[in-house]
């Protein structure tokens, strides 16, 4: 159990708080608490991926962080989410000023991550995963329509960039 109120060791700009928080956990009355292994995966996926993320481009809102298994089946997700290890968030910038896309880019260009999705773009949010030992530095769009597609950077660049 963590103090929902604690900054996490080595990423200084975030709370534990930020990743158990769900508006739809309350409303459905679904216990959204994270064990031990969770939390770990958690921590790793704060300090290796989104500190560098807020390091770069300043304060990100995390939309979407973990998610148990109950939560995730009733939104609409898969019980095997990478929401339901710790190993996902879905992010979008505070700043109206930062774009996506340039996230999206560095993401892509100097981070570790399993599957990086650019969803409902270019007004929709950043799905990013990290998984010790797994990451496969996988690129997808997903449409309005809920359909994945795999893609390059520079397809993704081409479309939403230099906007």
């Amino acid at each position: 159990m963590r103090d929902l109120r604690n900054k996490i060791p080595g990423a200084p700009n975030f709370r534990y708080g930020e990743f158990e928080k769900s508006d739809a956990a309350i409303r459905l009355d679904i216990d959204n608490t994270p064990d031990d292994k969770q939390w770990k995966n958690i921590e790793k996926l704060a300090v290796r991926v989104l500190q560098p993320i807020r390091n770069r481009f300043g304060s990100i809102k995390i939309t979407s962080g973990f998610r148990a298994p109950e939560l995730n089946i009733a939104i609409g997700g898969s019980r095997w989410s990478n929401h339901c290890r710790g190993e996902a968030a879905d992010i979008e910038p505070v700043s109206g000023a930062v774009e996506l896309i340039d996230i999206l880019k560095f993401i892509h260009d100097n981070l570790e991550f399993r599957t990086l999705i650019a969803e409902y773009f270019p007004g929709g949010w950043i799905h990013v995963d990290y998984r010790e030992g797994g990451n496969i530095k996988l690129l997808k769009l997903k449409d309005k329509n809920h359909n994945y597609e795999e893609v390059t950077i520079d397809y993704l660049v081409g479309i939403y960039g230099d906007k």
